[in-house]
């Protein structure tokens, strides 16, 4: 299969950037103090996997399993995002219709080839910086500490959410394989994964402090609402849930890439908006999608990789 080549910077932008989106999530629901500990712990696993794989393909069977769960994370991004876009319009409602307005440009990107994916996700990330970065420099300011330093969730639902935040960045070891780079530039990807860690942890900590964790946990979508309560209008609420369609469908569009090139990640989407559809994923445990990510950790790491092309 020919396939263009991939820069290093390309692949952990999209980690930083489609992993926002389960950071988004997470915020509210997490303490951030225990997503800290995550970011260290699944910086530490980044490391550990990246010797592992090296730039080598992945086993044969390793990378089917990354298909199918690559299907069932991208299906739990489209159900989440097309909850909160309902949200953000007023109300309950059929969300099967967004469901397949959200999924059109998650197959018309994996119609295309990979490396012109990557290359979107950069642009992504252009915005993405600038909206998270006013949302840091107005939100900080108006944090009550005390609400803050409140114990958020329980210890299990924190490493849950983390586990899944950082999980993201399993999904470039599938195509560490294409991509041409010197001595040395592992280390930019971790710092690059290192910040996803700590920018999410800052997003749970916003939330916290503009909310209160006990009302936090009482809301769908608290770090959209806190976003709204900067500008004192539901308008900013559903200005930055918009925006974050940026990094749900990177985070969407990485998961289905797993499928190769060509048609596959096309065919990876609609399976995920079949799945989305059928309402499956709200009957899995809350722990499953995190769960998952760290059996595919661990396998990664028992099996060995495939042979060089």
């Amino acid at each position: 299969m020919d396939c263009e080549k991939l820069s290093p910077r390309q692949l952990w932008v999209a980690v930083l950037t489609g992993g926002l989106s389960a950071g988004a999530a997470a915020a509210g629901r997490a303490d951030w103090r225990w997503l800290l500990l995550w970011t260290a712990v699944g910086t530490a696993i980044g490391w550990l996997l990246l010797m592992r794989v090296g730039r080598r393909p992945l086993h044969p069977a390793l990378r089917a399993l990354y298909c199918g769960w690559g299907v069932v994370l991208a299906a739990d991004v489209l159900a989440r995002t097309a909850e909160r876009i309902q949200r953000a319009a007023g109300g309950p409602g059929d969300i099967g219709w967004l469901l397949a307005l959200l999924a059109v440009p998650l197959i018309w990107m994996g119609w295309g080839k990979g490396a012109a994916f990557f290359r979107a996700v950069e642009i992504f990330w252009l915005a993405l910086v600038v909206t998270v970065g006013a949302i840091l420099l107005l939100g900080l300011p108006r944090i009550q500490w005390s609400w803050a330093l409140a114990p958020a969730g329980d210890w299990k639902s924190s490493l849950t959410a983390g586990g899944l935040t950082m999980g993201t960045g399993l999904f470039v070891l599938p195509h560490l394989y294409r991509i041409e780079a010197g001595p040395g530039e592992d280390r930019p990807g971790l710092a690059w994964l290192g910040a996803l860690g700590a920018v999410s942890a800052g997003l749970a900590l916003l939330t916290a402090g503009l909310l209160h964790p006990a009302v936090a946990e009482q809301l769908d979508g608290p770090f959209f609402v806190a976003a709204g309560l900067l500008g004192d209008s539901a308008r900013l609420e559903g200005l930055v849930s918009a925006l974050w369609l940026l990094p749900d469908l990177a985070l969407a569009g990485l998961l289905v890439r797993c499928w190769g090139e060509e048609r596959w990640p096309a065919l990876a989407s609609a399976l995920a908006l079949g799945l989305a559809l059928s309402g499956v994923m709200e009957l899995l445990p809350a722990q499953t999608p995190a769960l998952g990510c760290l059996a595919l950790a661990a396998l990664t790491a028992a099996l060995p990789p495939g042979r060089d092309k």
